[in-house]
């Protein structure tokens, strides 16, 4: 399950909970690739970080994952922060109908096992 953890907004961060082990990736490539597909966008490398965003986002997010937080979205400052958050629940929610009774693992290896987002950088 996903669900919008908390935020940060002196940072302007929202955290995403997922319930795999924090250390796995499986679920970030999940959030970013569906995001990507529910904008009909492409993920980009943002250049000088490992960031990650997605082409005709309106309101520009920027995607991370480590692991000591996990799955981290920074929110631009002219970006509306409740329109961000609502925009990450309703992300949430649509993956969450997706995955039913699948674990997210499950889920990225039906979907996802060769789309990783990290490739660029091992």
């Amino acid at each position: 399950m996903f669900s919008v953890d908390g935020t940060s907004s002196t940072e302007r961060w929202i955290f995403i909970y997922a319930e795999q082990n924090i250390e796995d990736t499986e679920e970030f490539v999940i959030f970013v690739r569906e995001y990507e597909l529910l904008l009909s966008g492409e993920v980009f490398l943002v250049p000088g970080d490992l960031h990650f965003g997605v082409t005709n986002d309106p309101l520009k997010l920027i995607f991370q994952w480590d692991s000591l937080f996990g799955i981290s979205v920074i929110v631009p400052d002219e970006t509306d922060m409740n329109t961000a958050m609502k925009t990450m629940r309703n992300l949430c929610d649509i993956i969450n109908e997706k995955l039913g009774d699948k674990t997210a693992y499950e889920y990225f290896m039906q979907n996802y096992k060769d789309a990783s987002l990290f490739e660029h950088h091992n």
